[in-house]
């Protein structure tokens, strides 16, 4: 996973988040919406699912 990359928070999710940048150190992503909605969120890498393209 690197920053660019196209995610959902879990296997079963709906939403896309687009990957802002990777935290190695603390396991965590900074995510925000691949739609036109506000704010940047810290997600778990373990629960990060690839988005098929």
């Amino acid at each position: 996973m690197k920053p660019g990359d196209l995610v959902k928070v879990h296997k079963d999710g709906v939403s896309v988040f687009a990957v802002i940048s990777i935290d190695e150190e603390d396991g965590t992503a900074l995510i925000e919406s691949a739609v036109d909605a506000p704010g940047k969120y810290p997600a778990p890498l373990s629960s990060l699912v690839p988005v098929e393209q």
